[in-house]
């Protein structure tokens, strides 16, 4: 018996063994998500590695070990999380393929590295290397990123993606996660308050899906949160020509609400659960 609950409980700390240097790939039975930062960290372990039983402490302990990210940020995206799973409105937890729902809590069109859910056969999971060079390209020659050429790249995604997508989605909230997109790997790979990145370590996050800790990354000594974020948002969407919905303010509370999975102007949950 004693034997037995050893092999338990090292098999449960192997399961949940964090490391910046340890990084090993999804395997037959292992979940993932649209996002490569939750992907990332589950791949590291800071999350559970088969993307599942994902609870908003666990999601807050991750990302704080993992990316220096707020309780703030995590808290919303766990809430969402828990919205997304089908059929069980009292769970406690939930798993990285249940926020691959199309167009909630997180998902949305003109990813970055995600082709559109309506033009790859529902594929909006699985990291997509040729939507992903039409963002590198902008930093061609660059060694660094920036918020104007990063503004520029993701702006260009949505003018692709509405010219080809006929059933394209940029509500309010979807525009808010577009931005918080960028934002958010500018921030954690680079600084939440510049944007400056190794063009290199944003090539690792979202190609391999791995901490670029061999590369030098180490989590940003300044905490990437919904303040944060909310400059940078405003700091991109300054630097391109895509309009502000009406109505709608880039502030803590709108960040919270589409982040949640709510439209940040009426405060409603416009997904039918």
């Amino acid at each position: 018996m004693f034997s037995s609950s050893l092999t338990l409980l090292s098999l449960f700390s192997l399961a949940y063994s964090q490391s910046f240097t340890t990084w090993t790939p999804p395997g037959p039975n292992d979940v993932r998500s649209p996002c490569p930062g939750l992907n990332s960290l589950a791949n590291h372990g800071f999350l559970p590695h088969n993307g599942q039983g994902l609870t908003i402490p666990i999601l807050i302990k991750g990302l704080k070990d993992g990316l220096n990210v707020g309780t703030d940020f995590s808290t919303v995206i766990g809430s969402a999380g828990l919205l997304a799973v089908p059929n069980n409105p009292l769970t406690t937890s939930f798993t990285l393929k249940d926020i691959r729902k199309h167009n909630f809590p997180i998902e949305h069109d003109a990813s970055l590295s995600r082709a559109d859910f309506n033009l790859d056969n529902g594929d909006n999971w699985m990291f997509n290397q040729s939507i992903f060079d039409t963002v590198l390209q902008y930093y061609n020659g660059m060694t660094e990123t920036s918020i104007p050429v990063a503004s520029a790249a993701k702006y260009n995604r949505v003018k692709t993606e509405q010219a080809r997508d006929p059933k394209f989605t940029y509500t309010p909230q979807q525009y808010v996660l577009s931005y918080g997109e960028t934002a958010l790997y500018l921030s954690t790979m680079g600084n939440p308050t510049t944007g400056v990145a190794p063009v290199e370590w944003v090539k690792v996050f979202f190609e391999q899906e791995r901490l670029p800790y061999n590369e030098g990354w180490r989590p940003t000594a300044q905490e990437t949160n919904l303040v944060t974020l909310g400059g940078m948002i405003l700091q991109l969407v300054a630097a391109n020509k895509d309009t502000l919905p009406e109505g709608l303010l880039i502030t803590t509370n709108t960040l919270k609400l589409a982040f949640g999975g709510y439209n940040p102007i009426t405060g409603l949950l416009d997904h039918i659960l």
